[in-house]
């Protein structure tokens, strides 16, 4: 898990690099999962390649930590069984993850690797035709993914966009929805429209959320404050938001710099917060989605992942993979998130795919969140990472 959330600390910087001002959101837990699964089907020196991503030893490993999150999202997902009609309900919150495969017909899974997809994954294998009919596998993925989000995430895939050499797709689609616990919900009454200031000097006119509720907060790490807002939950596992807000309204390049030397978002000592009342306490409310490359990211952090050199290594996945001279991975995700006074809605779809390659109140406390800040939506009690982005204009809904 750590490894993605390094991912996903590299884009955000990579966006502040490229000034294009975008919100970045992103699901660590998504990636890992899309990756577990591709090490769960290989050998030799991609399975050395991809563990070293992981931080993990042996396959065995792997399939431990993935039967560990199929535990945490069974017993976060027991209140999900109802049909809540899209809505949140007051009594807790909504999480599913849906897995799938899309396998060419040329190329037929391995029945033991079927095995491993259906009974650790919950995953069905599909077998298509992406020869003659790619259009069609697309739109059946897309169908997938419309389903997975509740209708968030459309067109995870454009028509022409398969090539016709790819072997297998792997997804995982996974929703989440909550309301603020008791205590920590925003009236709406109360929100107004303040100025958020922008990475380029500029301003923007927002609305911003505030309540007089204690909440969980540090405000002295080295250059940026933590406030956590949890979710409620009748269940055993507890959620939260967690913001991570820079002293200096353009300090967010200069924080995440500092995630990526250190321990990343998962130092422990940044979860050791304090119940206060602020001063002054204000939250913009946002929403937008973002899609990215993946393993583009990957191997701009010389973590190199696009090509498969020994196509043999994959035999434990599918059949008649020593037909093709290598594979070139490509991993690809699109990704929704909105808070309001509520509470979150959030989801992400992951797509993972094997394509054959040819012969070539106190006034010293305070959490004013009035400029560009790093979110994280964390399962308490697993310290699993199920979303994570930047808000660098809560206004731009892309």
């Amino acid at each position: 898990m750590e490894f993605c959330t390094r991912v996903a600390g590299e884009l955000m910087l990579k966006e502040i690099q490229k000034g294009s001002g975008k919100n970045v959101v992103s699901s660590p837990l998504s990636i890992n999962t899309a990756l577990n699964m591709v090490v769960a089907g290989s050998t030799g020196d991609t399975l050395k390649l991809m563990l070293g991503f992981l931080g993990s030893k042996s396959i065995n490993e792997v399939i431990s930590k993935s039967k560990h999150i199929a535990a945490v999202l069974r017993e976060c997902s027991e209140s999900s069984k109802k049909d809540y009609g899209g809505f949140i309900r007051d009594d807790g919150l909504i999480l599913t993850m849906i897995n799938g495969a899309w396998v060419d017909q040329r190329f037929p899974l391995v029945p033991k690797y079927k095995k491993v997809l259906k009974g650790i994954f919950k995953s069905e294998a599909n077998n298509v035709d992406f020869t003659t009919k790619a259009d069609q596998v697309v739109d059946e993925i897309n169908s997938w993914a419309n389903i997975a989000s509740k209708g968030l995430i459309k067109n995870v895939l454009q028509h022409e966009s398969v090539p016709i050499e790819t072997t297998l797709i792997l997804a995982t689609g996974l929703y989440f929805q909550g309301i603020w616990r008791a205590g920590y919900k925003f009236n709406e009454r109360m929100t107004e429209n303040r100025k958020f200031y922008l990475l380029n000097g500029d301003n923007v006119s927002v609305p911003f959320m505030t309540s007089n509720n204690k909440y969980c907060y540090h405000g002295s790490f080295d250059g940026f404050k933590v406030l956590k807002i949890p979710y409620e939950s009748d269940q055993a596992n507890k959620f939260a938001m967690y913001f991570f807000l820079p002293d200096e309204r353009d300090g967010l390049q200069t924080l995440l710099g500092k995630f990526q030397s250190g321990f990343g978002f998962l130092n422990e000592e940044y979860f050791k917060l304090t119940h206060v009342r602020l001063g002054e306490f204000w939250i913009p409310k946002f929403k937008f989605s973002f899609d990215f490359d993946v393993s583009g990211v990957m191997d701009g952090m010389g973590k190199s992942s696009s090509i498969i050199k020994n196509p043999r290594d994959l035999f434990e996945m599918v059949h008649n993979s020593e037909d093709i001279p290598f594979f070139i991975l490509k991993m690809f995700q699109k990704a929704y998130i909105e808070v309001d006074e509520k509470g979150t809605k959030a989801m992400a779809t992951t797509l993972l795919s094997l394509v054959g390659g040819g012969e070539s109140r106190p006034q010293n406390l305070s959490f004013v969140a009035d400029h560009p800040f790093v979110f994280m939506i964390r399962e308490e009690r697993s310290g699993l990472v199920f979303f994570s982005g930047a808000v660098f204009n809560p206004i731009r809904e892309g």
